[in-house]
C-alpha cells in the first residue's frame, strides 16, 4: 500500500522516521454519518509486491478536543489495484451527537512502507505515525467532519480551494472566497483580504485565481491572475490585486479639539479602502461574469464599517479585463453608507427578463430580494430597481420603495446569506445560504423555485471547525458548480487553519 505525499514526501518522512518514495494515497469524505456512526473512506494503491509485508489498512480516529486516539481493526487488503486508486472504508459507531471528529487513513505494506506503517488525512497533507496526531494547526493534516446533532446534518469538510502559488514553502492564506462557473470546465474564485508567507506578504482588497472545477470536490489547481488588465501568466508565483481599489473614500476622525472631522480613508493611518465581492454569476449566452462589489472605508478602530458605493462589474476572463462598471448606490455622504436594503449581492438571472439581487439586516431578521431588468443599461440607475415589499403593509408585491422590503422567509438571524441558481445539480432550483449562529459556525440552508420563494429550510448544520475567537467562522458562501445532486458545496472562513493565519474551507451537507 502507498501513501500520497508527492512533492512534500522528503520532509514529512524525517518527520515521522521512515523513508519511501513515489507513495499514493489520502482518506476522502466519509458517508453516511449520523449523530452516532459513520463509514469512514479513503483512496489506496497496493502493488501487492510481497507477501511478507502485504497491503494492511485501517483508520485512527478522534474527537475533537480528545487526548484518546481510537482505531478501527486492520484490514489486509494485498491485492494488485494495477496502478489504479481504489476505494477503502470502515464503519465507526460510538460517536457523540453535533461533535468534530478526526480521522486519518493508516497503512503499510509492499516495499514501501514498512510496519507499524504511516498515517495521512487530505491530498498530499503531512504524514503523522499511527498513534499520534499530525500538526493541529493544519486543517487538512486529517479528515474533518461532524456529525449529526439535534435538528442539524453533518457537515464534512473537503479541503481548501488552492492554487499553483500555494507551496509549502509560500503558502497562502485567504479571507473570504466567491466562485462561479464561466465555462462547463472551468470558473473565477475571488478571495478576500490575502497573506503569503514567507515574510507575511499582504494583499489589501481581492486576489483571484481561475482554474478547473469538477462537482463535489475542492479545486487545487488554480490559478493566480494578475491585476487587471494585464494578461495571465502561465505559472504565477503570488496572487495581486484584483478589484480596483476604491477612489474618494471618506471616514469621520475626532481632532486634537475634539471635534468631529471628514478626512480621507486612508489618512487615518487605521485603515485602507476595500473593494469587496458580494457575489458574482454568469451572464447569460455568455463567457463573461458579472460581479456586485461594495467598497468599504476599513477602520480598525470602529467597531463598524459603512459601505459608501455597491457597484456592479461585468469582466471578462478571456481577457482578464473589466468590460463594464455601473453604480447604482453611492451613499450620501459617503462616510454615512447606503441603507441595509441597498446592500445588495447574489446576483441570479431569473430567466424573466430582471436580474435579482439579494440582502439582509440581522436587526429586523430580514433576508430580501430587489429586482432590475436584465438589460444591463438598467443596472447602474437607482429608478430601475424594485423590492419586495409592502409599502402599504398590505400584500407583498414588487415597489420601488425600499425601506418596505419584507423578508422573503421567516429567517430568524440572517448574519449574512448568499443566494444562487444551482440549475445543474440535479434537480435543485435556487439556494440561499443563511450564517445564522454568530461566530461558532452555524447555518441553514433553503431553497426556492422562484426569486420571491416560498422559501424552504431543506438543511441546516454546523462547519467542522473550532471557530472562534473574535468573528469566528463567517464569509458563508455556496458553490453551485461544486454542488451536486446529493450534496450543497459551502465554504466559510477558517480563522484557526493554516496555524491561526485563517484560510477559507469548503464542506458539503445533504440536501
Amino acid at each position: 500500500m502507498n501513501l500520497d505525499v508527492r512533492a512534500r514526501v522528503a520532509a514529512t518522512l524525517i518527520v515521522v522516521g521512515l523513508a519511501l518514495a513515489g507513495c499514493t494515497g489520502w482518506s476522502t469524505a466519509p458517508t453516511d454519518i449520523t449523530s452516532t456512526s459513520a463509514k469512514l473512506h479513503a483512496q489506496a494503491l497496493c502493488a501487492a509486491e510481497t507477501s511478507d509485508n502485504p497491503c494492511t489498512y485501517w483508520f485512527q480516529y478522534w474527537a475533537e478536543g480528545s487526548t484518546t486516539i481510537l482505531s478501527t481493526p486492520k484490514s489486509e487488503a494485498n491485492v494488485n489495484t494495477n496502478g489504479g486508486y481504489v476505494d477503502v472504508s470502515q464503519d465507526i459507531t460510538g460517536l457523540a451527537p453535533n461533535t468534530i471528529y478526526h480521522s486519518q487513513l493508516c497503512g503499510y505494506g509492499d516495499r514501501d512502507i514498512a510496519q507499524p506503517g504511516v498515517c495521512i488525512g487530505l491530498h498530499s497533507s503531512t504524514l503523522s505515525a499511527p498513534g499520534q496526531r499530525p500538526d493541529a494547526g493544519d486543517f487538512s493534516a486529517t479528515q474533518r467532519f461532524r456529525t449529526a446533532g439535534p435538528g442539524t446534518r453533518a457537515t464534512v469538510d473537503v479541503g481548501r480551494p488552492l492554487s499553483s502559488a500555494d507551496t509549502r514553502d509560500t503558502p497562502i492564506s485567504r479571507d473570504a472566497g466567491f466562485s462561479a462557473a464561466y465555462s462547463a470546465t472551468d470558473s473565477l474564485w475571488i478571495f478576500g483580504d490575502t497573506t503569503q508567507g514567507p515574510g507575511d506578504w499582504f494583499q489589501l482588497g481581492t486576489t483571484a485565481a481561475v482554474g478547473p472545477y469538477a462537482r463535489g470536490q475542492a479545486p487545487t489547481g488554480l490559478r493566480e491572475l494578475p491585476t487587471p488588465p494585464a494578461a495571465p501568466t502561465p505559472n504565477p508565483e503570488r496572487p495581486a490585486l484584483f478589484l480596483p481599489a476604491p477612489q474618494g473614500l471618506l471616514t469621520t476622525v475626532t481632532n486634537a479639539q475634539g471635534a468631529t472631522e471628514v478626512v480621507a480613508c486612508e489618512s487615518t493611518g487605521h485603515g485602507y479602502p476595500a473593494s469587496w465581492t458580494s457575489g458574482m454569476t454568469r451572464v447569460p449566452d455568455t463567457s463573461t461574469l458579472l460581479i456586485v462589489v461594495h467598497e468599504v472605508c476599513v477602520q480598525d478602530d470602529k467597531p463598524t464599517w459603512p459601505t459608501a458605493r455597491v457597484k456592479l462589474m461585468v469582466y471578462d476572463p478571456a481577457t482578464n479585463r473589466f468590460t463594464s462598471t455601473v453604480t447604482p448606490f453611492a451613499a450620501s455622504p459617503l462616510w454615512v453608507g447606503v441603507p441595509a436594503e441597498q446592500l445588495l449581492g447574489s446576483p441570479v438571472f431569473g430567466g424573466d427578463g430582471f436580474l435579482y439581487l439579494y440582502g439582509s439586516d440581522v436587526h429586523t431578521s430580514r433576508a430580501f430580494v430587489a429586482r432590475v431588468p436584465a438589460d444591463r443599461g438598467a443596472w447602474g440607475r437607482a429608478a430601475d430597481y424594485e423590492w419586495w415589499g409592502s409599502p402599504d403593509l398590505g400584500p407583498p408585491r414588487w415597489t420601488p420603495v425600499q425601506s418596505s422590503a419584507v423578508s422573503v422567509g421567516a429567517i430568524a438571524t440572517p448574519w449574512t446569506v448568499h443566494v444562487a441558481d444551482y440549475t445543474g445539480a440535479g434537480d435543485h432550483k435556487l439556494a440561499m445560504i443563511v450564517q445564522d449562529v454568530f461566530r461558532d459556525g452555524g447555518y441553514t440552508v433553503y431553497e426556492a423555485t422562484s426569486p420571491t420563494g416560498p422559501w424552504a429550510a431543506v438543511a441546516s448544520g454546523r462547519v467542522p471547525d473550532p471557530c472562534g475567537p473574535d468573528f469566528g467562522c463567517y464569509a458563508f458562501t455556496g458553490h453551485p458548480e461544486l454542488s451536486t445532486a446529493t450534496d450543497f458545496m459551502l465554504s466559510w472562513y477558517s480563522p484557526r487553519d493554516r496555524g491561526g493565519r485563517g484560510h477559507i474551507r469548503l464542506g458539503t451537507v445533504s440536501w
